[in-house]
């Protein structure tokens, strides 16, 4: 019997274990695209240091450059609201006020989903309304070209097999047609490079996988030849669709200045209001910007003299007409009133100060305090306040009018106390500013700071791996080598100890306050150490009934093997669209593609299985194994209704309904071959059912529902050993 169970015990850890071995192929062999080397320093994108002079700001709007970033336009043929309609006025009445040198946006130009707006489905009609925009306004031949800059995002390669594939409408209707672009704006007073890289997977899945972005080790190296190419430019900046936090990538360059992205729209109930994160180990802004779609949002950017300022903007939405009956037929909107938009760029705002890439030193020196204002009627005056006192000095206009710049004249060595200072600026912006190089926190915690600043890659793949091991070693594997190992388990409650504790409580001993703190922790770990018995026990009881162990025990090894469900993936794709959704990443037309969409899909399966690994096995283990005879034939809590209702409520929500949404995307192949989520929720629902719902008529206590007379034998000999 002995050499049985150690034969059991051996095979048992050696399956596990060549399943973990062969899980870690398959994640070597899914990230092996991924570029584990960073842009060489010799070759990253210069920072302005040669100019980082303390040459003083003067009155001149010379050494300006003005730019504009959007994001998010989901242009749609169903969605008479937002999208194409505020995109219209943007280039009608916005991009005529800023008079930008560049326009730039960052993906998701169209909405790519059906009617039901459940899946996904690349409409042409969409982009041919998006090209016709760009041509109706003329902002393709601006610049020789250069004046209008676009890039995918994830809704423009949903359901798009290869960035060649037909159905890639983007490289025909848009502005750029090329996966990223490197480009350099020359001026007089310096050069200045926008590096765009394409974060869409490589294979463009439909929804409602494909949320998160990659750069591969091509990517990667195309970006270092872009990055090598900005070498000597005063800044670089850096734009993707998706924000880092979102992105598997390889190491960014510290020659960035600024990150710019969108995608993440502003999150729900304010906490995406200010997705902006300073990289201070690479010494960069990562600033997302709202969406075009709900928000009209839109952002300048001044590059005055090497200091860079931004101000957020949203178009008029009442002068706006919605809805929009007529959707993509609408023509060419009359300008609107649009509200000045107001720039402080000297001083500059101190929580965004770039110490590694501005010459801060301009602001200390400096002469003017520095206003652009753009207004669609003539401006008569802009008065200025600092730390609520008026300032002296009247604020005058550029008699050239080639940048909207107004002037004041200012001690700078007057604020220069290491005091953080405020200035208004009438019609109005408030920012804050000092004279030293350090930055002022953002304190944008609750409004997406912490978001930005957050490696989700590693949080999911860490969270996955640590809760799937925790899982599988203390659920499945080893309750069951403990059954092997001990011919008659018990369970670890300390009756002693609480006795000990009762009495300490009966004597009196409770009124001296440090034998109150020593009573309250040792009723917490006696407790706390109860219910780990307890749980222990249901889990070595559950070990002993096969038809519930083995396969769960099963399920835990096609986690770490097999594909979480297979399908059609790209449906527009046909034959070469089927693919396998794994934990590691997505293999399709023999190839990976190490999307981290994956990693969010396993941990809803790997959660719904500890949540049924640890219900199931209480609930078929008998009562007198945790409770003294005397609660024999009584309803335990955990028996209650409205807990059985709720387990079998989670497992419908949580894994369920996502279960059903993926069959409707990705046909029935997916239902199929669902090891890792149909084939879970299918059995998980059985197991439920049997045990919470086929009611017999017997006592609680008595193990009946769990199938076996040695099952219920067992659970009376762990209620004898209490």
């Amino acid at each position: 019997m002995q050499s049985r169970r150690l034969l059991h015990s051996g095979g048992l850890l050696v399956a596990t274990l060549l399943c973990w071995l062969y899980g870690c192929h398959l994640f070597r062999s899914a990230n092996s695209t991924l570029a584990s080397k960073p842009v060489h320093d010799s070759q990253q994108g210069s920072t302005a240091a040669a100019s980082h002079d303390s040459s003083a700001l003067g009155d001149s709007s010379d050494n300006v450059l003005t730019f504009v970033h959007a994001s998010d336009i989901h242009i749609s043929k169903f969605v008479p609201r937002g999208g194409y309609v505020h995109f219209l006025h943007f280039l009608k009445t916005a991009v005529p006020l800023i008079a930008p040198r560049l326009v730039t946006i960052t993906g998701d130009l169209t909405d790519g989903k059906d009617e039901q707006r459940l899946t996904s489905m690349q409409q042409i009609e969409e982009w041919q309304a998006y090209q016709n925009a760009l041509k109706d306004f003329g902002v393709q031949e601006r610049f020789s070209g250069t004046f209008y800059r676009d890039q995918r995002g994830n809704h423009d390669c949903f359901d798009v097999f290869s960035f060649d594939d037909q159905g890639n409408y983007y490289k025909n209707y848009s502005a750029v047609g090329a996966s990223g672009y490197q480009l350099d704006i020359n001026e007089p007073f310096g050069r200045y490079s926008f590096v765009a890289t394409d974060g869409c997977p490589k294979y463009g899945f439909a929804r409602p996988l494909n949320f998160f972005g990659y750069l591969d080790a091509r990517d990667m190296e195309q970006l270092e030849q872009r990055m090598a190419l900005a070498a000597g430019a005063n800044h670089t900046f850096l734009l993707n669709h998706y924000p880092v936090s979102t992105m598997l990538y390889g190491k960014l360059s510290k020659g960035v200045s600024v990150f710019l992205c969108g995608h993440l729209h502003l999150l729900v109930g304010g906490i995406g209001a200010q997705l902006q994160a300073y990289k201070a180990r690479d010494g960069y802004w990562e600033l997302e910007i709202g969406d075009m779609k709900d928000h009209a949002l839109y952002r300048v950017y001044a590059v005055d003299n090497d200091l860079v300022s931004f101000v957020d903007v949203t178009l008029p939405l009442p002068a706006v007409p919605m809805p929009n009956p007529e959707k993509l037929a609408l023509a060419v909107p009359p300008q609107i009133a649009h509200p000045p938009v107001i720039l402080v760029t000297n001083p500059k705002d101190a929580r965004y100060l770039l110490p590694r890439h501005e010459p801060l030193e301009r602001i200390r020196t400096s002469k003017f305090i520095r206003v652009l204002v753009w207004a669609d009627k003539p401006v008569q005056s802009v008065t200025i306040a600092i730390d609520g006192r008026p300032h002296d000095a009247p604020a005058k206009p550029d008699e050239k009018v080639k940048i909207p710049l107004w002037v004041s004249p200012w001690d700078a060595s007057a604020y220069d106390d290491g005091q953080v200072h405020e200035m208004v600026v009438t019609t109005t912006q408030r920012i804050p500013f000092h004279m030293g190089t350090d930055l002022i926190p953002l304190h944008n915690d609750a409004h997406g700071g912490w978001i930005m600043r957050q490696d989700f890659p590693a949080i999911f793949r860490a969270s996955n791996t640590v809760t799937y091991f925790l899982m599988t070693i203390f659920l499945v594997v080893l309750p069951r080598l403990f059954v092997l190992s001990l011919a008659s388990p018990s369970t670890w409650m300390d009756e002693a100890r609480l006795s000990h504790l009762w009495s300490v409580l009966v004597r009196g001993d409770v009124l001296n306050p440090v034998s109150v703190i020593k009573l309250a922790m040792a009723l917490a770990g006696s407790w706390s150490k109860f219910l780990v018995s307890t749980q222990f026990t249901a889990q070595v009881n559950f070990t002993t009934i096969p038809w519930l162990y083995w396969p769960a025990y099963t399920f835990c090894m096609l986690l770490a093997i097999a594909p979480l469900f297979s399908g059609q993936l790209i449906p527009s794709a046909g034959a070469s669209g089927v693919g396998s959704v794994y934990v590691y990443g997505i293999y399709i037309a023999g190839d990976w593609a190490p999307l981290l969409d994956s990693y969010t899909y396993a941990l809803t399966s790997v959660i719904t299985l500890v949540v049924l690994l640890l219900y199931i096995p209480v609930a078929a283990t008998p009562v007198s194994a945790f409770y003294s005879p005397r609660m024999v034939g009584r309803q335990p809590w955990y028996r209650s209704f409205i807990v059985r209702v709720l387990v079998a409520m989670f497992v419908i929500v949580y894994l369920g309904l996502p279960t059903m949404m993926t069959v409707y995307t990705y046909g029935w192949a997916s239902l199929v071959f669902g090891y890792g989520r149909a084939w879970i929720v299918a059995a998980g629902m059985t197991a439920l059912y049997l045990l919470d719902w086929h009611f017999y008529p017997a006592e609680y206590g008595q193990d009946i529902r769990a199938g076996s007379i040695e099952s219920r034998e067992r659970g009376q000999e762990l209620g004898r050993h209490r």
